[in-house]
């Protein structure tokens, strides 16, 4: 559907610039989360081969393990307020229809 005036075009292009904004943080979080994840595995493999961590690499194990469970929180929030943006934005269509 094709927006009338002005304001329903800005609205439009707000409500697409929102959803792909939320796209985006999503798949920043998930390169985050890969990064992490591979830091992580690459010091269950140094566990592994050696069979203990230094305290220094216990630390960024710890560290590693805060900031994975810090992304999917964000990620979680982040799928929420694309999920209720999407809902919006399609009520609105349906709505002008």
């Amino acid at each position: 559907m094709v927006p009338n005036n002005i304001f329903e075009q800005i609205e439009e292009l707000y409500s697409r610039w929102s959803i792909l904004d939320k796209v985006g943080k999503e798949m920043q979080l998930e390169r985050s989360w890969q990064q992490l994840t591979s830091a992580y595995n690459y010091l269950v493999l140094v566990f592994q081969s050696k069979g203990y961590l230094t305290p220094n690499e216990i630390n960024n194990a710890k560290q590693i393990s805060q900031m994975l469970m810090a992304v999917q929180n964000q990620k979680i929030k982040v799928d929420q307020e694309l999920t209720n943006e999407m809902n919006k934005h399609i009520a609105k269509m349906i709505s002008k229809q």
